[in-house]
């Protein structure tokens, strides 16, 4: 038992927090929260070690940071807000973090106990209205059962199937006087214990196929498992196609990558979902931007999945099996078995020769064009974080990744203005590797003030925002599925320039906003503009080696659709490619 007399809540809060290894908290401050703040700045004066707290423009770019960090790392992210306002605006990160399984712990002040109900200043339901997008969610009343509650919830977040979990703490639980602590609660789930039989029938399913195909989800990164799934294709002669959140597992070069599947896929991940007579998912749900209409007619599923929830939900398995990745592929690996499929990785090795797919120039630069340039400069090894939109998705295509934990970006939520501030958690989560930054010029303005949290802290993060002056994406499906005809997704619209906008007029673009205004506001940003395709390679190669952060404003073209692509209801017979 530690010794608590006359220490408060909040200076234990610190002390567990340095014991559960935490380096850094994400946040802004607040009335329910400066106790908090307190302690930790009486901690620092004092010297003594702990985590640090970089401070945000707003809670919702903090919690994204938290995800980065995360997503970077292999750690849990931790972000830290007061109550009400400060709890609402982590939301958004929360549900993110939640759709894509990565490990945090959000941390949220709230209003005395006494006053809980009372509709209170800054008072708000947060367990209520986090429950449905975190894995679990705690509310301290109590300073007794604040350690306990700590501990559980950082065990929860990073076990099982990785997820967000919520801790609200009560303003005079932080204040308290911390005399003995409540022992924690007893678990009661049981291991589910690993079921060789079951695997071994997947793997003689594996064997046996003539056209086998691995999709390898996001469960592969968060087990630390993209080794083995790489030997596991070379043992078994499979392809493996990376679902977004995979992206990385296994080596862009690789002879057996596919590259990632589904909506905007690349052409030999598709083609081969659709040949298939086999498909072993490992580690991913089927999400329906990739189990496209048809995705299961003529040929057997099997799934390996850490949740068992996940097995069946969207597409019926024919082959199930609720198992550690790792302990199914060390399985495999151990097994002696392997299998041959030569004519099928011939055929492979002839349809990846359109991976990445070739697009055409022009005299704007070519989207495309840039990210590769920035995989050839930074040797496939930067980290690279995304906000969402069209740029994400050229970002899946030409980056030539080769590596895990390096592709950040919102995947089941597909949440616009994640890039920035994921950027500078990422940072945080290994500051000896470069971190680009790709984004578009819609998202990016969306926690755009994070800058001053790049700033402040010398976050030496290349950003490329790729300008086309709308939000492409949407401007890219009304183009194939309402005649051209735009509903506000002009950013650049002006009396001047709203006919040009209607039209792709090049010219006309969204001021981001100023780049003299932005070297004002921010001195130590370097801005530049390119808008030559003959200078952007030369303008990405001065921006990688500048040492400080950089933003580089891209006028790309704006009328470069992101293909291939599957319409929505259609199927993988049925994508676009041109």
């Amino acid at each position: 038992m530690h010794e608590y007399r006359f220490k408060t809540g909040a200076a234990l809060f610190w002390e567990v927090l340095g014991r559960l290894g935490v380096d850094y908290l994400f946040g802004h401050t607040g009335g329910a929260v400066i106790p908090l703040h307190v302690a930790l700045n009486k901690r620092m004066s004092r010297g003594e070690p702990g985590p640090r707290f970089v401070l945000f423009r707003q809670e919702g770019g903090a919690g994204h940071a938290a995800e980065g960090y995360a997503r970077a790392s292999g750690r849990i992210g931790v972000a830290l807000a007061t109550s009400g306002p400060g709890a609402t605006n982590l939301i958004t990160p929360i549900a993110d973090a939640y759709k894509d399984s990565i490990p945090t712990v959000f941390i949220t002040g709230q209003v005395p106990s006494g006053a809980i109900g009372t509709d209170a200043f800054q008072e708000v339901d947060t367990l209520g209205v986090t429950r449905p997008v975190s894995k679990h969610n705690y509310l301290v009343k109590a300073v007794a059962d604040l350690e306990w509650t700590l501990h559980e919830a950082f065990h929860l977040a990073a076990t099982g199937r990785p997820g967000p979990v919520v801790v609200d703490i009560c303003k005079d639980v932080q204040l308290a006087a911390v005399e003995s602590g409540n022992p924690p609660r007893r678990r009661r789930r049981e291991p589910v214990p690993f079921d060789a039989a079951r695997a071994d029938a997947i793997l003689a399913a594996v064997t046996q196929a003539e056209r086998p195909v691995v999709k390898a989800g996001g469960g592969i990164i968060h087990a630390g498992a993209a080794d083995l799934l790489r030997r596991f294709v070379e043992c078994f002669q499979v392809p493996v196609t990376t679902t977004f959140n995979a992206l990385g597992a296994v080596p862009f070069a690789h002879a057996h990558n596919l590259g990632m599947p589904g909506m905007h896929g690349s052409i030999p991940a598709n083609y081969a979902l659709r040949d298939a007579d086999l498909i072993l998912t490992l580690g991913g749900r089927f999400d329906d931007r990739v189990a496209v209409k048809g995705f299961a007619a003529d040929k057997r599923i099997a799934h390996v999945d850490i949740d068992p929830s996940e097995l069946g939900k969207a597409i019926k398995a024919d082959l199930a099996l609720a198992a550690d990745l790792k302990a199914f592929l060390r399985h495999a690996l151990a097994s002696g078995r392997s299998a041959h499929h030569a004519a099928w990785l011939a055929q492979i090795g002839r349809w990846r020769e359109q991976m990445p797919k070739p697009y055409g120039t022009g005299d704007y630069i070519k989207p495309q064009a840039v990210v590769e340039a920035i995989s050839e400069l930074t040797g496939g090894d930067a980290t690279v974080v995304t906000g969402v939109g069209q740029h994400q998705m050229w970002a899946t295509q030409y980056y030539q990744f080769t590596r895990p934990r390096q592709w950040i970006s919102s995947g089941g939520l597909g949440t616009m203005g994640f890039g920035l501030p994921a950027a500078i958690g990422a940072w945080y989560a290994n500051p000896d590797r470069p971190v680009v930054l790709i984004d578009g010029d819609g998202s990016f303005q969306m926690n755009i003030q994070e800058l001053g949290t790049l700033v402040a802290n010398r976050i030496p993060v290349k950003m490329f925002v790729l300008n086309n002056g709308y939000l492409g994406m949407v401007r890219q499906w009304e183009d194939m599925m309402d005649g051209g005809n735009h509903y506000e997704t002009c950013l650049s619209r002006t009396t001047d320039c709203d006919p040009g906008c209607v039209k792709l007029d090049p010219t006309c673009r969204i001021q981001l906003p100023n780049l003299t205004g932005l070297r004002f506001v921010y001195p130590r940003l370097k801005t530049m503009r390119v808008r030559n395709p003959q200078a952007m390679p030369g303008a990405v190669r001065e921006a990688l080696a500048y040492q400080g952060p950089v933003l580089v404003d891209v006028w790309i073209d704006k009328a470069e659709d992101v293909l291939p692509m599957i319409r929505p209801g259609q199927g993988l017979e049925e994508m676009i490619e041109s």
